[in-house]
């Protein structure tokens, strides 16, 4: 068996900024083979179709995301300030210039999930895996004092996950620093003791 003459990890990158760009459905195979600079026998032999090659470069993305988020959380003192961190986070992200608007994993949710079970699966289990880690982060706040203890830490969880989730619809439209600082900071209110 020959083997790969390409870097899989680049070229999953190269997918992520095509599909985001485009949508999986604006995507032609010609736009891949130009954006990827590989060509359609290699596409086709390490990924199996255009469909196999979107499916493993929004599992990467997911993992590269969630992995960050999860370092976020892990890098601060307190948990309020980790919440903040996050959120910051999130607004670097969909104020950046020079990269596709919005969020390939929102983008994925809305014109995918709901027709393709691979990649509602895949969605599904990196929210969860994000709700959750969010979900003990705010418990471990409330058992230190950091946040009001008789608020529902799961709702509160699921609050921001949907906060981060329009925070990057609405990033399709505007880049307006000021406009995604005013919604974090309302966020940010709802942790207060």
């Amino acid at each position: 068996m020959r083997s790969k003459d390409f870097d899989e990890t680049e070229v999953l990158k190269k997918a992520i900024t095509i599909f985001w760009k485009n949508g999986y459905n604006g995507t032609s195979l010609h736009d891949l083979i130009d954006g990827l600079g590989i060509a359609r026998s290699s596409i086709y032999h390490a990924f199996g179709d255009k469909h196999g090659l979107y499916i493993k470069a929004l599992e990467l993305y997911q993992q590269e995301g969630t992995r960050r988020i999860l370092a976020v959380l892990d890098n601060t003192t307190s948990v309020k300030e980790g919440i903040k961190a996050l959120l910051d986070l999130v607004i670097g992200d969909v104020v950046a210039r020079g990269r596709p608007k919005g969020c390939f994993k929102v983008n994925a949710e809305v014109e995918v999930a709901s027709q393709d079970k691979p990649s509602h699966k895949l969605l599904c289990e990196d929210n969860r895996v994000i709700e959750d880690a969010l979900y003990a982060y705010i418990q471990k706040g409330q058992h230190n004092g950091d946040i009001n203890p008789s608020k529902d830490a799961r709702a509160l969880a699921r609050f921001l996950c949907n906060t981060i989730t329009g925070m990057r619809v609405y990033a399709k439209v505007t880049n307006d620093k000021q406009f995604f600082e005013d919604i974090a900071a309302t966020a940010l209110s709802l942790f207060d003791n």
